[in-house]
């Protein structure tokens, strides 16, 4: 999130620098290519809160993957005077996270992260002749693959291994920032830094016991890209 108000305070101190700037405005598409750290947190009831020694009432898995990130966006950009600019984009990115989380003895917890939707829109300040540094931010659906295995040291063939597989479509926020690079007057290159939060959401793993697990994950991204301005 620091990278947020850094970025930001820069774009406030290049304000006064824009003079010579060139119209951004127009319809852009970019490829980009980047590192991610997904983190998701399970909790589910603790079963021998009885004999917990801490009294908890909850047991809390968590974990986090590293992994890269690579999709495609989509925007419209209005330059405003000389000193400001406002867009919309529409993007799309894969991922190939996957966290495992132990949460009871043998019991796991793992949370996959597919593709996301994104939809926001951005500001932002331009910078010489055809640079842009701005923030965005939006809304976010993500494909979330869950599953829950009971007893991971289990070989009896007559037992059952996973007995909760979820996959559902997430909805959530990002929020981010970044500058634009041009490299000629319709080509530019850019780094961006992107935050997204999915939420949690509640999932039965039990209808008889009444069991279920809680999920929460978000997830921090750095991109490059290369674009064009139409």
């Amino acid at each position: 999130m620091k990278a947020i108000f850094l970025v930001g305070a820069a774009v406030l101190g290049f304000t006064g620098t824009t003079a010579q700037a060139q119209d951004v405005s127009g319809f852009r598409v970019e490829g980009r290519l980047g590192w991610e750290r997904a983190d998701a947190e399970a909790v589910i009831a603790n079963p021998d809160d009885d004999e917990d020694e801490q009294g908890d009432e909850f047991l809390i898995g968590s974990d986090d993957d590293n992994g890269a990130a690579y999709g495609v966006e989509l925007g419209y950009d209005a330059q405003l005077g000389e000193s400001f600019v406002v867009g919309a984009y529409a993007g799309v990115d894969l991922s190939d996270s996957n966290i495992c989380s132990e949460l009871v003895e043998d019991d796991l917890a793992c949370a996959e992260l597919g593709r996301t939707f994104s939809l926001g829109v951005r500001a932002g300040v331009p910078i010489g002749k055809n640079s842009l540094i701005y923030a965005k931010g939006g809304y976010s659906n993500g494909k979330l693959d869950l599953s829950y295995d009971p007893d991971i040291t289990d070989n009896d063939d007559d037992e059952p291994g996973e007995i909760g597989t979820f996959s559902e479509k997430r909805d959530g926020y990002h929020l981010g920032a970044g500058a634009e690079f041009g490299l000629t007057s319709s080509i530019y290159a850019k780094l961006e830094y992107v935050y997204t939060d999915f939420g949690g959401g509640s999932y039965v793993l039990d209808a008889e016991d009444e069991a279920s697990v809680d999920v929460q994950s978000d997830r921090h991204q750095v991109f490059v890209g290369l674009g064009m301005r139409f």
